[in-house]
């Protein structure tokens, strides 16, 4: 992965950042745009000296629009600003369905010398924000979205910049467009990661559940609020700025300082800033359990966003819960809080809960939401996981991640990440699986058949927890249990476009172990999770949990925690770390 950070030129007697406005698009009919240029400069000379500013703009390596500054004379220590604007035809539009980039090279100069330089990939494209929606480009669209936390087990945060890739994918393949990047400032990995997959993210400071009364508080706040926009600025990956201390009850002095830093920053001010505070961000940004205590008319006028849903309003309020239906199930079987070595019950209930609330928000003026989260994490203050996510903590998905892979558009295939038609069956089929066979798929009918006859070929439901979605879940009753394979195609204008299928697993008779690099080929110091799953004699994967798996790598690798570890629903992981790309990057399991 190339590495687009700023490098300074030897003897540089000066420093500089470029940073641009967001553009303004216009009509198709003059195929131009105006970008406008800001570029700080600091003389580190020991005497007064005359710079001049070069940009250069480039895509797929052709040089699309340039621009030279006049001189700017600075004295010894100071700093100054160019401004410039050029003007590029035809553009490559940035989007989350087409994240065109450029490359803009700018350089500094004195007397002819160049004297620093560097390169940004930026992205041309539009955002356009009112309570009626958002708009990109002029297309207006409902964001899909989920939170993130950037954290692998036993490493924290300090993860590979590939594996910061391999996270911004596998949430793109599992049909979002969106990230809250919740609560703190992600790594500038995952950042270009956005821009090169398509993805528009929320940009957090950090902060949660926490305010001090002393003003170096506030003062470091605001700083923190500046270096971020400062920092992401030029990535068109970012929709807007979350420069709000996520569920704390701030002073209003303290969001407006806040507010009015994010305009200041960026260049035109042009910028949306966004906090769960209503009245003074330029977004509202509120969380599902939260809106349930409100009605409707309550919400402010201004663009609305869904922060969080599907987690805590299942684990703590059962809000909106079928109780009557469900009365039979336990507290910690309705939670959204389900581990892989929970079963494939609670799995399923947990996309149920997934399924209602995502439905819900469909019927609010919400242009983006964003379901908490995409991957189990450590929080610190407790021993257990939140398993909320819909991924493990090793990035192993569960049932509720092929739900939103099947919220996708099957026309908006990509060479970039897994996408196009899809069909799943969300079912072991085993004797204790449920006899109502849930398939995802965004495809117009699916035909579910078991043993080579066919149940049922039909439509999608649309019932009460799935009357708004794009693509709703398909259901096929099946009278009894017989054990064998149940196959799915997935059918649209009558032609089949997709398959899965699922087997009747046997007993348990070797484990096969997958180095997970998901298409981004490891480096030196690479972070990497490797799966063992234990299969029957046919290879059909067998859900057990606690079945004790033994690693052993190769010379190239070693492992990060333990080398033994329980299976959870049929799979062991471990973390390895590449120590030396030359030698054998082997994995290999045992189940004793």
């Amino acid at each position: 992965m190339p590495d687009p950070h700023p490098s300074n030129a030897e003897g540089s007697a000066a420093s500089g950042e470029a940073c641009l406005a967001p553009t303004r698009i216009l009509p198709p009919d003059h195929g131009i745009t105006d970008e406008m240029l800001a570029d700080s400069v600091a003389n580190e000379h020991a005497v007064e000296k005359a710079f001049r500013i070069r940009h250069r703009l480039l895509h797929g390596g052709e040089v699309m629009a340039s621009f030279e500054s006049d001189e700017l004379l600075l004295a010894a220590g100071e700093s100054g600003i160019f401004e410039g604007t050029f003007r590029v035809s035809q553009p490559h539009l940035w989007s989350p369905r087409s994240p065109s980039l450029y490359d803009l090279r700018s350089s500094v100069s004195t007397g002819g010398i160049p004297v620093d330089a560097r390169e940004t990939r930026i992205g041309i494209r539009e955002i356009e924000l009112s309570r009626d929606g958002l708009r990109v480009n002029g297309e207006k669209m409902f964001l899909r979205g989920v939170n993130r936390h950037q954290e692998y087990p036993y490493v924290g945060y300090a993860i590979s910049p590939q594996a910061e890739y391999r996270d911004a994918k596998l949430i793109k393949e599992a049909g979002f467009d969106y990230v809250r990047l919740s609560h703190y400032p992600h790594s500038p990995h995952f950042m270009r990661a956005a821009d090169e997959l398509g993805l528009l993210l929320l940009n957090a400071v950090l902060g949660w559940q926490y305010f001090n009364e002393n003003p170096a508080f506030s003062t470091q706040v605001v700083k923190t609020c500046r270096d971020l926009v400062r920092r992401d600025r030029n990535h068109p990956s970012v929709l807007a700025w979350e420069c709000s201390l996520n569920e704390s009850a701030m002073p209003d002095e303290l969001v407006v300082r806040l507010h009015n830093a994010v305009h200041e920053e960026y260049p035109g001010g042009l910028a949306y800033s966004a906090g769960w505070v209503p009245d003074i961000y330029d977004i509202f940004i509120e969380a599902r359990q939260h809106r349930l205590r409100h009605p409707d008319a309550e919400m402010p006028d201004k663009p609305y966003l869904v922060s969080e849903y599907g987690d805590w309003e299942y684990y703590a309020q059962n809000a909106g819960l079928d109780q009557a239906g469900w009365r039979d199930l336990k507290k910690a079987h309705r939670s959204s809080r389900q581990l892989l070595a929970h079963g494939e019950r609670r799995l399923l209930q947990q996309a149920t809960n997934v399924q209602e609330a995502h439905n819900d928000n469909y019927a609010t003026a919400a242009f983006a939401d964003g379901y908490w989260a995409m991957f189990d994490y450590n929080r610190g203050y407790a021993e257990d996981l939140e398993a909320s996510g819909l991924m493990s903590i090793e990035r192993i998905a569960k049932p509720a991640y092929q739900f939103f892979r099947s919220q996708r558009d099957a026309d908006e295939a990509s060479r970039l990440f897994d996408s196009g038609p899809m069909v799943h069956i969300a079912n072991a089929w085993r004797l204790d699986s449920p006899l109502v066979v849930r398939v995802f798929s965004n495809c117009d009918e699916v035909e579910l058949i078991h043993k080579g006859e066919t149940v049922a070929r039909r439509s999608p439901n649309r019932d009460r927890i799935s009357n708004r979605l794009r693509h709703p879940p398909f259901n096929f009753e099946l009278s009894r249990f017989e054990a064998g394979t149940l196959r799915a195609i997935g059918y649209i204008d009558g032609k089949a476009v997709a398959e899965h299928g699922v087997q009747t697993p046997g007993a348990p008779a070797e484990v096969r172990v997958e180095l997970a690099t998901r298409g981004v080929a490891p480096v030196l110091h690479d972070l990497v999770f490797a799966y063992a799953s234990i299969v029957d004699d046919a290879g059909v994967r067998v859900p057990l949990s606690d079945r004790m798996v033994r690693f052993k790598v190769g010379a190239g690798l070693e492992i990060v925690g333990p080398s033994e570890v329980l299976s959870e629903h049929g799979f062991a992981a471990v973390l390895v770390r590449v120590t030396n790309v030359g030698a054998s990057l082997e994995v290999t399991a045992e189940m004793p």
